[in-house]
């Protein structure tokens, strides 16, 4: 009895600790803004059991299959725990594992857990060997790691050494324990029958013990408590340690969004206008703006989901190594920079909890300023309200001046050109074993940067093309040339012309302004023309989508353009869209249904493959050449389009030419460099990413390299001709690639 007062007293006090622990995390993470999560609960729970459970994306790198090992044996471990710890509860109630199972259930359940246990032991092996020997970069054998390895190797070998010295102090046999059988002989504490009788059924035979009876007992009884007090300690660390991903990783994936990726949300800028039926009350107040929609400026403003994405980090290091911006030395590692949002919710979370604990008040956006402050200092704004009389005054103020000292998270903690670094390609929230979406909030916290930019941090570069496309001519050149000049002599339609035509060939700035892209658009009319395709273009009331703006983070910019797009759409009944920048096509078809803009929205790669395969299109001259296929981070990543355009170039060459794939190819293919508004942003030139990505065209030795998007197009012709391989390799867009193989039409 004194050992399960003392043992229920321990468990009490860790689990209650651990709670109080946990909850101060919880209270954090809570601080955020709702996040309105669609997803049904079979669905959570599918992606749980997928991801959590059974590690899919763990397994999608190689390097990473000793974690596996570590954890589905930690998880057996768990079991091996649970079954002490309800022996130490209430086994002497008679309440075990044995009468719950049976004897025979609960041999085979210690079998599995000697096993688990010897499987989390190699794995520890390799472990350390990795952090120790190795060294890969970013897994570093800091104190936190060493600590942690060293809990789970405690938690194993006193595991053994309780089974061990148990059938010492027993004196039998224990059914199932075969690893620990063997352990025990191998150190010669005792001999008996062969390791096969230790198998679950073999029963509990005799052994010739030659360790002291009492000693026996004595080092499985300390191993025991070591054992259950190193569990409830570390259970007590993690929230603490970088492990803090045990705890948070699992209820990140069961909540995560799982629809569309890549979709930047609509804010509400400005108040809601009155309904057309509601009397406007001349002499009430204006509604307040709601300053705290214009992006992320604070720990707070991002929802709780977004909040929890950083206690889930596993600190593996993929986001990072398979970023663009890092690769070419730009000032941004994915994982570091969910590093610094983690601290940042520690040291502000942790201050604006206590301020809550202590009656105070969070702070809020003045309604008529947009200025940070506590609703208690704002005298004269609406928004004042004073502290409850129970407010503990002086430890408040304390906390204040706290909270004043520490830098700001948007240009302090996280500076700005990190932020600026990012492509946005989503490398890192593909290969993120847990789901954090890093690209998100790196675009939120753009987007404070420019709607309250009152003091010129925008950069130069992102401040023109802002204004060249909102102000200027509505591209991001500035280009006040004509839309429809690229058209000259190819009987395109407009939507005048034609306005029941079935589809709407979306142009786009590039495709229209560009000279590299305008041979892309021209070679798309004679594919669309060779098989009869009908089609029209808005031509002179086409518009930027403003994917550039929304990216750069003029969402009132962008909001302008989009409902206007939008109502030129809907006012000619557009139903169905063919995009030739993957930009485009990602915003009409994901972004434009939050102004009202549902279409059916194709890439033109795919619709090319479709033609094809369905023989509306005839490969009369198939190519000879080399080919390789650069995929674009907003068609693939994004929008999942692999095998269209894959498709096309292998019908094109007919057998008689040839395709590889780029080492990075599909979900791991490299960025050129242009998306998230970087095409306009220039860069040094021995950091640029098109010049990395067009290294490893260059190395594939081929004849041609196929893209299908304008950007992408740019950038890898530049990165040839920095190789002085321009005369060597083309750059030819998939609708190029095509067109060049089909019979000449009739004159």
């Amino acid at each position: 009895m004194p050992k399960l007062i003392a043992f229920a007293l321990v468990v009490a006090f860790s689990v209650g600790l651990f709670i109080w622990n946990l909850s101060k995390f919880v209270k954090i993470a809570a601080l955020g803004r709702p996040a309105n999560l669609e997803e049904t609960w079979g669905e959570r729970i599918a992606s749980l059991m997928t991801f959590f459970f059974g590690q899919r994306k763990v397994m999608e790198e190689r390097r990473s299959w000793h974690h596996l090992a570590l954890y589905w044996g930690f998880l057996v471990l768990q079991i091996g725990l649970l079954d002490m710890l309800v022996t130490g509860l209430f086994g002497e109630w008679g309440v075990t594992f044995a009468t719950l199972l049976g004897e025979t259930g609960h041999a085979w359940l210690k079998f599995v857990v000697d096993l688990g246990n010897t499987v989390v032991a190699l794995a520890l092996i390799y472990a350390f060997v990795r952090r120790l020997l190795i060294k890969p970069s970013f897994v570093p054998a800091n104190l936190d790691a060493m600590l942690i390895l060293s809990a789970i190797t405690l938690i194993v070998f006193t595991h053994f050494g309780h089974h061990v010295y148990e059938m010492a102090y027993e004196r039998a046999m224990e059914d199932g324990a075969v690893v620990s059988y063997a352990i025990g002989s191998g150190l010669g504490l005792y001999s008996g029958p062969p390791i096969s009788e230790a198998m679950p059924g073999g029963g509990g035979a005799g052994l010739f013990v030659s360790t002291n009876h009492d000693t026996a007992g004595i080092i499985a009884e300390a191993n025991w408590w070591g054992h259950m007090c190193v569990v409830l300690a570390f259970l007590n660390y993690l929230p603490f340690s970088k492990h803090i991903h045990v705890l948070g990783s699992g209820p990140n994936i069961l909540l995560r969004r799982q629809g569309q990726r890549g979709i930047m949300p609509k804010l509400l800028l400005m108040p809601p206008e009155p309904a057309e039926d509601e009397e406007e009350d001349e002499d009430a107040e204006p509604p307040p703006i709601p300053w705290e929609n214009w992006g992320v400026g604070r720990i707070e403003d991002f929802d709780w989901k977004s909040l929890i994405d950083n206690y889930a980090c596993t600190e593996c290091a993929r986001c990072t190594m398979y970023c663009p911006a890092f690769a070419t030395q730009k000032p941004l590692s994915p994982m570091h920079l969910i590093h610094d949002l983690k601290d940042e919710m520690k040291d502000r979370g942790g201050l604006l909890v206590q301020l809550r604990t202590s009656g105070g008040q969070l702070p809020i956006y003045d309604p008529d300023t947009g200025e940070q402050g506590f609703p208690e200092d704002l005298e004269d704004s609406p928004a004042y309200k004073p502290l409850p009389e129970t407010a503990k005054t002086d430890k408040i103020a304390e906390i204040k001046k706290q909270l004043e000292a520490l830098p700001p998270l948007v240009g302090g903690r996280i500076k700005d050109e990190t932020l600026w670094a990012c492509t946005t390609c989503g490398a890192c929230e593909e290969v993120c074993p847990v789901f954090i979406q890093h690209p998100l909030k790196i675009l939120q916290m753009r987007t404070r940067i420019v709607l309250n930019d009152e003091e010129g941090r925008t950069p130069g570069d992102v401040t023109r093309v802002i204004g060249n496309i909102a102000d200027g001519q509505g591209n991001p050149w500035n280009d006040n040339s004509d839309r429809m000049a690229w058209a000259e002599g190819l009987d395109v339609p407009t939507i005048e012309d034609k306005p029941n035509a079935e589809w709407l060939l979306f142009v786009g700035c590039a495709g229209a302004l560009d000279d590299g892209a305008k041979k892309t658009t021209q070679a798309l009319v004679r594919i669309l023309h060779a098989a009869q395709v009908d089609f029209a273009v808005l031509g002179k009331q086409e518009k930027c989508t403003g994917d550039t703006l929304r990216r750069l983070g003029a969402e009132d910019k962008f909001q302008e353009l989009a409902a206007e797009q939008v109502a030129t759409f809907n006012e000619h009944q557009i139903t169905k869209v063919i995009a030739t920048c993957p930009h485009c096509f990602h915003v009409i078809k994901n972004e434009y249904p939050q102004f009202g803009g549902d279409y059916e929205v194709v890439h033109h790669a795919e619709l090319i493959a479709k033609l094809l395969e369905d023989g509306k299109l005839k490969v009369d001259h198939p190519l000879t050449k080399k080919f390789t296929y650069h995929d674009s981070c907003y068609l693939g990543r994004w929008n999942k389009v692999y095998d269209a355009p894959r498709s096309s170039i292998e019908r094109s060459l007919g057998g008689k030419g040839s395709f590889v794939e780029l080492g990075r190819n599909r979900e791991h293919g490299f960025c050129c460099g242009a998306g998230g508004g970087r095409m306009w942003v220039e860069e040094e030139k021995e950091k640029r990413v098109n010049v990395n990505r067009s290294q490893e065209i260059v190395d594939a030795g081929v004849d041609a390299v196929a893209v299908g998007c304008p950007f992408c197009k740019t950038m890898i012709s530049d990165g040839m001709k920095h190789f002085d391989k321009d005369e060597d390799i083309e750059v030819l867009d998939i609708a190029q690639v095509v067109a060049s193989t089909l019979a000449e039409p009739s004159a």
